[in-house]
């Protein structure tokens, strides 16, 4: 996957009514991020919610396509062919990680909103997972991913043939901190939490 960094457009909309004495104030971030596949295996996330965040809904991709979404023990595959999901009701949901395989490069693009709240449930053992939000960085880092790293875990991120291995030890990343792409998709293996990342839009 070659992703293009890529939370191209984000508009924040405050929208402001008077009822009586009362002010209500609506806001939300929208946006999109456009994804640049390579031929073959691609691990990328969903990092916007578009409502019910289907795969009929997320992706819109060439014929021949398939995705590959993780259960905790191995794969479902989802293929797209005759212009059709066979399963259209597979979720994609945000700050979740998939590997979608194409035949040919090709470039999809993700539309929907910044979610201000996302926490997921980390069972123990291998999650495939991304940032909640459209940030590229440094997972760790409290203004970009948050990640709640714990002795022992392991991050494993997609070279386009195989993976690469980052592992928390004594306090450390070894070889670094694990950095990631807008719209990247990385397996974590270690014990279960929850991992919450909250987003504050300033007036």
């Amino acid at each position: 996957m070659n992703t293009k960094s890529l939370l191209l457009a984000a508009v924040v909309a405050a929208v402001g009514a008077v009822t009586g004495a009362a002010q209500v104030t609506s806001q939300n971030i929208v946006g999109y991020i456009r994804l640049s596949l390579n031929p073959g295996f691609n691990l990328v996330a969903n990092q916007l919610n578009n409502g019910n965040n289907t795969v009929a809904t997320v992706l819109n991709v060439p014929d021949g396509t398939d995705v590959f979404k993780w259960t905790g023990t191995g794969y479902t595959l989802n293929s797209f062919v005759d212009g059709a999901w066979d399963v259209p009701t597979q979720t994609l949901t945000p700050g979740e990680g998939f590997f979608v395989r194409v035949g040919a490069a090709t470039t999809v693009t993700l539309i929907g909103e910044v979610s201000l709240s996302n926490s997921k449930a980390l069972i123990n053992g291998f999650n495939l997972i991304s940032l909640p939000l459209p940030l590229a960085g440094d997972i760790t880092a409290a203004a970009v991913g948050g990640f709640p790293a714990a002795e022992g875990d392991d991050v494993f991120q997609w070279t386009g043939t195989g993976f690469g291995l980052k592992s928390f030890v004594d306090g450390i990343w070894e070889g670094g901190n694990p950095t990631v792409r807008v719209g990247e998709g990385f397996f974590v293996r270690g014990a279960a939490r929850t991992y919450t990342r909250n987003f504050t839009v300033s007036n």
